[in-house]
């Protein structure tokens, strides 16, 4: 729990009283790797930090072909977030790609705190800020990006995913094949590239 606290700390001080109130509504849960944190459907509205480990959201399409929307490691936040912003069931699956550790806050647990300390709302919307401006940059490079472009922003952006993430995922998340993701790397190691 202290992970969340501190990763907290860093962005604004927060009293004695915000933190003991923080403890107590935050559930700490250690996930095995490729367990379901969040299945689709699910009307669970729930903000995710990570601890420890690493998580995937993706969406399953009617033929069953998984497409991965996010990643996230230590000190990032994980959701469906169409489910905590909407009336809707989650069209989106969280799963755990290792072991993990996660720290679990209800959305209405946190309005709660949002209410009683507008600073921790200011932190939080900074957050939410950062990740719809990444969210952009994610799908102007899926739109104009070709795939060994996108192969390329994604090692500068998040060259640690690629230790631990299955290659068929960062393909799912690039939005091309294993097969093209495997060509890239091949052309690469021939060449000696380096993004």
């Amino acid at each position: 729990m202290n992970e969340l606290v501190d990763y907290i700390k860093r962005g604004i001080s927060i009293s004695d009283e915000i933190q003991s109130k923080l403890e107590d509504i935050i559930i700490e849960r250690k996930v095995v790797k490729g367990e379901i944190i969040l299945d689709e459907n699910s009307s669970r509205k729930e903000h995710i930090f990570v601890a420890s480990g690493c998580l995937r959201s993706f969406y399953k399409s009617n033929n069953g072909k998984e497409h991965t929307l996010q990643f996230a490691i230590k000190n990032w936040w994980i959701s469906d977030y169409m489910t905590l912003y909407t009336e809707n069931k989650s069209v989106v699956s969280i799963q755990s790609l290792s072991h993990s550790k996660i720290l679990v806050i209800e959305k209405d647990k946190l309005e709660e705190i949002y209410r009683e300390y507008p600073q921790f709302e200011v932190l939080q919307r900074k957050n939410f800020e950062r990740r719809i401006a990444v969210l952009q940059k994610r799908i102007l490079s899926l739109l104009t990006l070709s795939a060994a472009e996108k192969y390329d922003q994604f090692i500068n952006d998040y060259d640690v995913f690629e230790k631990v993430i299955p290659n068929f995922q960062i393909a799912s998340y690039l939005g091309i094949t294993p097969e093209s993701l495997s060509r890239i790397r091949k052309e690469r190691a021939n060449n000696n590239f380096l993004p």
